[in-house]
């Protein structure tokens, strides 16, 4: 009598969206090599730190998930395809992450899905707007809600801990959130994602690097939630009206040097306000 495979395709969702994403088959040396550089970029005092990110991410999914019990089919839980350039990669992303965490927004009854940015609608001209995200997020009248970007784990490492190298690349994100007028987005490698949270005309703040291979756990604090876990936080944000950003800010946002030129003014208007006389020996007319 044959062995009975021991694969269940169907998972309930909680263990689902707590479980930790497949690892790529990746070969070093059968690869791209050279990374995608692009014109736009930040400066590290625009990146600010998404403090308590984690438990937020825990205490919001929780009453997401609530006490469902249902069970929906996956594909299976190794990946048997090789990638080698940022096609393929996203490719994979779309397989583990977009398609199962859609599955799991509709039991959720969250009206939010992956999508294309082409199959999306925004308050630009989608003739004239030549600038092309990876990703989006829309809710179900079509209207894009949250913007992602990808690039290869192999040509940048989202675990730097320099901030000036992150904010270089993350210029090209939020200038599409900024022509888009979002106030969230993410940046992904697949074996790393970072998500973006847009706090002033000028300034963002960045989630910890969350790991492809991290589950989610009982535990609190760094390293509790996984990915997947992450995407149901970040639907359940964009579904509201906040998703928004009022206003568009324009490309000084994004040409690097943005800070250094608000400083140098405060530090002129400083210089000024010190050679002005007090009122009080200025002369009468």
């Amino acid at each position: 009598m044959a062995q009975q495979s021991e694969f269940n395709p169907l998972h309930d969702i909680r263990s689902l969206t707590w479980s930790p994403l497949p690892t790529l088959r990746y070969t070093k040396g059968h690869s791209t090599v050279n990374e995608s550089v692009s014109v736009f970029m930040m400066t590290a005092d625009q990146l600010l730190g998404w403090r308590d990110f984690e438990a937020s991410v825990r205490a919001t999914t929780n009453i997401c998930l609530g006490l469902q019990t249902r069970f929906i089919p996956t594909q299976t839980e190794k990946e048997v395809v090789h990638i080698g350039n940022e096609q393929g990669l996203m490719g994979r992303f779309g397989q583990n992450v977009s398609h199962v965490m859609s599955e799991v927004y509709e039991c959720c009854h969250l009206p939010i899905f992956f999508a294309d940015c082409q199959a999306g609608k925004t308050h630009v001209d989608a003739q004239s707007y030549r600038k092309i995200p990876d990703l989006v997020l829309m809710d179900d009248q079509r209207l894009v809600r949250a913007v992602g970007e990808g690039k290869t784990f192999w040509t940048r490492d989202l675990t730097k801990k320099d901030p000036t190298i992150r904010a270089t690349w993350f210029g090209q994100l939020a200038r599409y959130m900024d022509d888009l007028k979002l106030r969230y987005g993410f940046y992904t490698t697949y074996n790393a994602t970072i998500f973006l949270r847009r706090t002033s005309d000028t300034t963002f703040e960045e989630s910890p690097p969350i790991l492809h291979c991290t589950p989610s756990t009982d535990c609190s604090g760094e390293g509790s939630v996984s990915v997947r876990e992450c995407f149901l936080y970040l639907a359940k944000l964009v579904s509201s009206d906040l998703y928004e950003y009022p206003k568009t800010y324009g490309k000084d946002l994004t040409d690097g040097s943005l800070v250094q030129r608000e400083r140098s003014s405060q530090r002129l208007e400083e210089a000024m306000a010190k050679l002005k006389l007090p009122t009080s020996s200025r002369n009468e007319d």
